[in-house]
């Protein structure tokens, strides 16, 4: 049999249940990856921003080349997915497709049109813990995260073995041995050389991963560390590979468990499975509520917040120009670098809901133009929780942003650094709307 493979969330060769089962099935492959839409839509004036642009050339490259050294290649479309997809398949005759499973509404819609078409053949590959092996099903998911995670925990958790990288069958005699020909976006340049410079692809998430658990031991202060805001290893930055599927959230488990055989275990540890965990609720969150996580009063019957959404103050929150130094600085630093700590996220979203009353919809679509590492379960999960609208028990979630800058910046180093940048590489208003 002939089959095309549709890489989506999961630009990797280990560890992907959905390619271990096409290698299983086909004679020959064809590898395609749908080069994302990024022009204006309607929450945001560019959907996919330089940074995250350049991280995802970088991973398909680095995918494509993985993909050489096994005998294959991979083959970018352009246009709607599920039209590219069906019409490349049939091109190269292909009997099915399979393709990872996504949770969120729009990339199921795609997948379905598929499927109208072809067999298409999905497998989960995203998550910690299989959704199988929930000891509940996805439609009874606890409406509390530490009651989910409590149930998952109970008797063990149970977390699937790693899958190692399948024989890639070989692609059609006929087709071409071209050269995968991207634009890759250019750096920022004139940014300290200490700046953090996210690489994409499997093997560069691999190289973190090592420097992080064994080069540098920073795993066993993860918990103590976590809400830092300079510096590489405060955190472990997995996840930018994690939200392109660079590696798998599997992969990251495993690791913990051999660094607490070969090292130590402790808090801190467990702490980043923890986080895993975090990353499987919004998921799951996800997959059980569909398009409405994306609806004004999220999973509520009503919004918790009044929302004026004033487009003066929307565009301060956008540029770095509000009264909060600190969250300011923050989102300077996401704008020249694509990345913001956890507990940046967490202030500037208490902000722009609670003191700005700003449409926590169109700050979600901001962060999705400029996040490395958006993850559409994880980034709408947190702002609904910030918001009082998703799965908190609290009625409001707001940050008391200066008492939050005095902790987590007492002497105000990160706020200075990135608003001086922020004022030598302004942000253009015109190109918020």
């Amino acid at each position: 049999m002939r089959a095309l493979y549709w890489f989506r969330e999961d630009l990797r060769l280990e560890d992907n249940p959905a390619l271990m089962a096409l290698c299983a099935d086909a004679d020959e492959a064809v590898f395609a990856f749908v080069q994302p839409d990024t022009a204006a839509w309607s929450r945001s004036p560019e959907r996919m921003g330089e940074h995250r642009s350049r991280f995802m050339a970088e991973s398909v490259m680095a995918l494509d080349q993985a993909l050489r050294e096994h005998g294959n290649q991979l083959m970018v479309l352009h246009g709607d997915p599920d039209v590219a997809v069906v019409e490349a398949a049939r091109q190269w005759s292909c009997q099915a497709v399979y393709s990872q499973r996504c949770h969120t509404h729009e990339e199921q819609v795609a997948a379905a049109k598929v499927a109208d078409a072809l067999p298409h053949y999905t497998f989960e590959g995203a998550t910690l813990v299989h959704p199988d092996d929930l000891p509940f099903d996805v439609e009874d998911l606890p409406e509390i995260f530490t009651r989910f995670r409590k149930k998952v925990e109970k008797g063990g958790l149970r977390v699937r073995d790693l899958q190692p990288v399948p024989e890639i069958p070989p692609p059609p005699s006929d087709m071409p041995d071209e050269p995968l020909d991207l634009d890759i976006p250019e750096r920022m340049g004139g940014l300290p050389k200490t700046t953090m410079h996210f690489e994409g692809g499997a093997e560069a998430g691999m190289k973190r991963l090592r420097h992080y658990f064994w080069g540098t031991r920073a795993l066993s202060e993860y918990k103590k560390t976590r809400n830092g805001m300079m510096g590489w290893d405060y955190s472990s930055k997995f996840s930018p590979w994690l939200a392109w599927g660079c590696l798998s959230a599997r992969t990251i488990y495993h690791a913990v468990l051999d660094y607490e055989d070969d090292v130590e275990g402790n808090e801190s540890t467990y702490w980043l499975i923890f986080e895993l965990l975090w990353r499987d609720y919004f998921r799951f969150i996800a997959m059980q509520h569909g398009d409405r996580i994306w609806h004004e009063t999220g999973l509520k019957d009503a919004p918790r917040n009044p929302v004026t959404h004033h487009p003066l103050q929307w565009k301060d929150w956008c540029t770095g120009n509000t009264k909060s130094a600190y969250v300011n600085a923050n989102m300077h630093e996401l704008r020249l670098t694509g990345f913001m700590s956890n507990r940046g996220r967490q202030n500037v979203a208490s902000y722009a809901i609670h003191d700005m009353g700003l449409d926590w919809r169109a700050c979600a679509a901001w962060f999705e133009r400029w996040l490395i590492d958006f993850d559409p379960c994880s980034n709408t999960g947190n702002w609904l929780y910030v918001a009082g609208i998703g799965n908190d028990p609290r009625p409001q979630r707001k940050f008391d942003v200066d008492w939050q800058a005095e902790r987590y910046d007492p002497d105000g180093v990160f706020q200075r650094h990135w608003n001086r940048l922020g004022e030598k590489f302004p942000c253009d208003p015109g190109a918020v709307s």
